[in-house]
């Protein structure tokens, strides 16, 4: 967010941090989640987020202090996923502290305010809430000698979650956490798209229908395309109904669309009122309750996938974060029940708690409708 009258303190921080950053020795070569080559110093200690929901992956990097690093973010965690705000609060306090570079929009980010800050790098999503490689914020760090690496769990989930985690890994010295991790989300993944593989090619596929912030979104048929979750519902042997006029991560299709569709399974994402709610701290009673309203609503009742009971929750910010693995198992077990009977996603995430995370995921993250 820019304004002639900090033109020129933003040009005197700018030359500042250039002769800091031309003075810096040690450094190494990352590869970003768009293919750049970033030089990041070594031995990074104040990172900037352009999303405060990418803490998800210090989370899994720096697991007993996942907010060490981090000098300034955007307010959209708060925002967006008070619940999972909250508990990170709960943990460690110091969070609600965290000086604000925006709300939860490019056009919120302060560049004066990241530069205030003084970090080492910035990590900014290829698309979102936050600055992007488009964005003249992106420009002005770059001018300021401020490295900034792009990071992809949004619309490429799969590849975009292991060239992230790996840039990440790279960039803050935790290769051997990124490693572990990636080792374990390989092996779960494998074992999906092995039992898809054996799934006749040329047989129909069980048609999807992933409503965005079901129930909270200003219309209602908010959904993904072909990318984004659209390529987890493929992933998993499934057919998005919006696929095809969709192109894009994000979209959206009329009701009546959707109703000419009837899919055979339907899952709507949320994690606040007046939707869906779901995640951290949120007990099965409170989804229920709120998942319950969502299904209610007159314009999409009559699915069939509503009326038989194949219908579902699943919390909405997994579309934009390394636990996307969680997702793709209940989808899986979603969309095709008999081929993955035996797969438990509640073991799944136990064993990401156990294994990786110091602030375990606690909480209801998906709900199934109630049995007809």
């Amino acid at each position: 967010m820019f304004k002639p009258r900090n033109v020129l303190k933003l040009g005197v921080l700018c030359a500042a941090l250039v002769l800091g950053h031309a003075e810096t020795a040690a450094a190494h070569e990352v590869t970003d989640a768009l293919g750049r080559k970033v030089e990041v110093k070594d031995h990074v200690k104040r990172v900037v987020l352009g999303e405060g929901r990418l803490i998800s992956a210090f989370a899994l990097l720096d697991k007993d202090a996942p907010f060490q690093r981090i000098v300034g973010w955007q307010n959209d965690l708060k925002l967006l996923d008070q619940h999972t705000y909250n508990a990170y609060v709960a943990k460690f306090p110091t969070v609600k502290d965290i000086p604000l570079i925006g709300q939860a929009s490019e056009q919120s980010v302060s560049a004066e305010e990241i530069l205030s800050l003084k970090p080492d790098l910035a990590v900014f999503s290829i698309s979102g809430h936050g600055p992007t490689e488009h964005s003249a914020v992106a420009d002005v760090l770059a001018k300021a000698g401020i490295p900034v690496l792009f990071v992809d769990f949004r619309i490429n989930p799969v590849q975009g979650t292991h060239t992230s985690m790996n840039a990440l890994g790279q960039a803050l010295g935790r290769e051997a956490q990124a490693k572990a991790f990636l080792g374990f989300y390989d092996q779960h993944i494998k074992a999906i798209t092995d039992a898809v593989a054996t799934l006749p090619a040329a047989g129909p596929r069980p048609s999807v229908f992933l409503e965005l912030l079901a129930g909270a979104w200003q219309a209602p048929g908010h959904t993904t395309g072909k990318s984004g979750m659209g390529e987890v519902i493929k992933l998993v042997g499934g057919r998005n109904i919006a696929a095809e006029v969709v192109p894009g991560a994000l979209g959206d299709i009329s009701v009546e669309y959707a109703l000419k569709a009837d899919p055979d399974v339907y899952v709507a994402t949320g994690n606040h009122k007046p939707g869906l709610i779901l995640g951290a701290g949120v007990s099965t009673d409170e989804a229920r309750e709120a998942f319950d309203r969502v299904l209610a609503r007159p314009e999409f009742a009559s699915l069939r996938a509503i009326r038989e009971g194949n219908a579902h929750g699943l919390w909405h910010d997994f579309y934009n974060s390394p636990y996307n693995l969680l997702a793709i198992e209940v989808l899986a077990k979603w969309v095709h029940p008999e081929l993955f009977a035996k797969l438990d996603p509640q073991a799944t995430m136990e064993q990401i708690n156990q294994q990786f995370l110091g602030m375990p995921l606690q909480g209801a993250y998906w709900i199934d409708a109630k049995t007809k």
